[in-house]
């Protein structure tokens, strides 16, 4: 099933907050990639690269929708400020595969906040379960931010993205109506 985070609100402090189904235009396309440029630690663990290119991000929005994944650009006052990309099966499981914020965006509440907001999406068209795999062959991880929203480790597992095989955890959160 794939769905799209529509509408916009205001998140706590934050001013209005959109997701957009993102589309391989010009005007997404260099958004995304200065978001994913903006993380070179990400980058450099995750594809074993410092940069990334536009027709990169091209090919990773295609190959995305091909495997059944919905991405969105987050919008905070009109500004592209990240990227989530996820898969809701008819089944109710989902599969966070990245939430992204840009550098400037990062370890202020903005990241779970949105978090949030997204786990209320998924719960209203049927989610029950969410998984994401976290890259933990380097420090410091994102693995904490993940346990704070409630995820606990499943198993360890190898991820491969482009040329480059990490270490992660896979952990899941069950999700409850009214349980954030």
């Amino acid at each position: 099933m794939l769905l799209a985070i529509i509408g916009k609100t205001r998140i706590g402090k934050y001013d209005m907050i959109s997701f957009k189904r993102l589309k391989a235009d010009a005007a997404d396309i260099e958004v995304v990639a200065n978001i994913y440029n903006s993380n070179k630690e990400f980058l450099i663990h995750h594809l074993g690269k410092e940069q990334v290119s536009e027709k990169f991000i091209v090919h990773e929005i295609q190959d995305m929708e091909e495997h059944g994944f919905c991405s969105n650009l987050i919008i905070e006052n009109g500004s592209g400020i990240g990227v989530i990309d996820y898969m809701l099966q008819d089944d109710g499981y989902v599969y966070l595969s990245m939430l992204m914020l840009d550098v400037a965006a990062q370890s202020c509440g903005k990241g779970k906040a949105i978090y949030r907001l997204f786990e209320e999406n998924m719960l209203s068209a049927g989610a029950v379960k969410i998984r994401i795999d976290v890259v933990d062959d380097y420090e410091p991880n994102v693995i904490p931010f993940w346990e704070k929203q409630g995820f606990e480790a499943k198993r360890s597992d190898v991820l491969t993205w482009g040329d480059k095989n990490s270490s992660v955890v896979v952990m899941e959160k069950k999700l409850t109506q009214g349980v954030g």
